[in-house]
């Protein structure tokens, strides 16, 4: 596998492909989608359809860095408000949550239907 990055336009990069702080945002979704599909699996749930999407803001004072992620989450109308509940606890257990928490600001929407 071949992954190719490059700068932002904004920081002397081309702009073309994914840029670090972009693979750290969509390390944070994918996370977040496993450990849910883990959880739903063991429980016999169906999440088909779940989705979320990731929007990383830059720090614009200072040192270049991810200031705030906000990750909005959409979840299948089969799921009750108790299986949500299960979820939502369930995401405290992401890896990517827990290494980058303390540093960068995460904003967690869940979009009810």
């Amino acid at each position: 596998m071949v992954l190719r990055t490059d700068a932002p336009l904004d920081h002397e990069g081309k702009g073309r492909d994914f840029c670090p702080t972009d693979l750290l945002a969509k390390s944070l979704g994918t996370c977040l989608l496993t450990v849910m599909g883990i959880r739903a699996k063991k429980k016999r749930w169906s999440i088909d359809g779940l989705m979320l999407e990731v929007d990383k803001r830059m720090s614009k004072i200072g040192p270049r860095k991810i200031e705030t992620l906000i990750i909005h989450l959409f979840p299948p109308s089969n799921l009750t408000n108790d299986q949500l509940k299960v979820l939502k606890k369930e995401i405290k257990c992401c890896p990517v949550l827990r290494n980058i928490q303390g540093s960068t600001k995460i904003n967690l929407i869940w979009k009810h239907q």
